[in-house]
C-alpha cells in the first residue's frame, strides 16, 4: 500500500459539522422538553404525554453525553495535531521551505515519525524527539517500500 503523509493543513484544518449537528439535536430536545413542562404546568390533572418527557429526556441526556464525550476526544486530537503542526513549522523554519512543503506520516508527535520535504521520498526524515518533549532530531532516511500517499485536503 505505502505510506500515508498528511499537509499541514489537514493538520490544522478543524471538521466540525458532526459537532454542530448534535448541538442542534440537543437544542431541540431542550426546546421540547421546555414546551413540555409548559404544557404540564397550565394542564398538572392530564398527565397524557408524561411517558413521552420522560423518554425525550433520556433521550437528551444520552446525546449530551455523548456529545461531551465527543468533546473531550476532539480536543486530545486537536492538540495532537497541532503539536504535530508546531514540529512541521520548526523542521520548515530548519530546513528553510515553506511549511506547505512539509508532509508528516502521523497526527501525534512521536518517537519514529516520518516527515518529508515535498511530494517526494528522496528527502524524508525520522524524527527523535527527547525524553523533555521540547526538542528533535532529524535522521536522513529512506522507506523500503517508496510508495507514498499525501493528503492534502
Amino acid at each position: 500500500m505505502g505510506t500515508t503523509f498528511y499537509a499541514y493543513s489537514v493538520l490544522t484544518r478543524q471538521t466540525t459539522w458532526q459537532s454542530t449537528f448534535r448541538y442542534i439535536i440537543i437544542m431541540a430536545g431542550a426546546v421540547v422538553i421546555v414546551a413540555y413542562l409548559i404544557y404540564f404546568f397550565r394542564h398538572k390533572h392530564t398527565n397524557k404525554y408524561r411517558d413521552l418527557l420522560i423518554l425525550v429526556a433520556l433521550i437528551e441526556l444520552l446525546t449530551i453525553g455523548i456529545q461531551i464525550r465527543d468533546l473531550q476526544a476532539s480536543r486530545t486530537a486537536t492538540a495532537d495535531s497541532q503539536a504535530v503542526a508546531t514540529l512541521l513549522r520548526s523542521v520548515a523554519k530548519q530546513k528553510q521551505v515553506a511549511v506547505q512543503q512539509v508532509y508528516a506520516n502521523s497526527n501525534t508527535v512521536h518517537t519514529g515519525m516520518l516527515v518529508t520535504i515535498g511530494k517526494s521520498t528522496k528527502t524524508m526524515f525520522t524524527v527523535t524527539i527527547n525524553a523533555d518533549n521540547n526538542s528533535y532530531q532529524l535522521d536522513k532516511t529512506t522507506l523500503i517500500v517508496p510508495q507514498a500517499n499525501f493528503v492534502t485536503k
